[in-house]
């Protein structure tokens, strides 16, 4: 990913806290010489002191996973928010963007056994749950039907080798700009208007 020195995001906290945030990602790998992609829930996860993983799982009846089974290195894209920058919030410029967060993590691909799969299913489901009136566990699901679902899908972690990263945030911009941006985007008043709206106020100051 094409990323000026000035988007990218080096803090590792920060960049966990929004793949944590934004786990529905995109799952790429190559297949008879093409990409192929699968979006999952995939979940951050520390398997030891500073060593982070991908947990995942996959329908059997998806072709990619026999590509599980190449050795290849995986990409996982996690996206999220965007919003159009218009080139009349400028003062002077006349050239419109995007502005964008997105994170993209490579690694090798390892199938989970069941134990590890179950155990992975449980954490997500919990996790998921959580916020729910009338929260679901694994152990609520009947033993026979959770069986038969157990072998319809693979489980996979993925050991992380690199993370690119570019929070697009106007950060080029100067302060006139930059603020102007923040406040049309708060005007726009739709969800990814105002997070990244939120994002940009929270890593530069309004001079008094």
């Amino acid at each position: 990913m094409y990323t000026p020195r000035y988007n990218e995001e080096k803090d590792w906290e920060t960049v966990a806290a929004f793949i944590r945030q934004h786990g529905f990602g995109l799952l790429i790998s190559i297949s008879d010489g093409l990409p192929v992609g699968t979006h999952l829930p995939i979940e951050l996860v520390e398997k030891n002191p500073g060593e982070f993983v991908l947990h995942g799982h996959i329908a059997n009846a998806n072709d990619q996973v026999s590509t599980f089974v190449t050795g290849q290195t995986f990409m996982v894209v996690f996206m999220d928010p965007h919003a159009y920058i218009s080139s009349s919030w400028y003062k002077k410029e006349k050239i419109p963007t995007w502005n964008y967060i997105a994170v993209h993590v490579y690694g090798t691909l390892r199938v989970m056994d069941e134990a590890e799969l179950v155990l992975s299913l449980q954490q997500l489901m919990n996790r998921y749950e959580a916020n729910s009136s009338h929260p679901v566990h694994v152990h609520d699901i009947p033993s026979q039907e959770f069986r038969n679902n157990l072998k319809a899908i693979t489980g996979f972690e993925i050991s992380i080798s690199r993370v690119d990263t570019r929070f697009k945030l106007s950060q080029n911009r100067n302060d006139h700009d930059y603020f102007s941006v923040v406040d049309h985007l708060k005007d726009l008043g739709d969800d990814h208007s105002l997070r990244i709206a939120a994002e940009m106020e929270l890593r530069r100051e309004r001079r008094k």
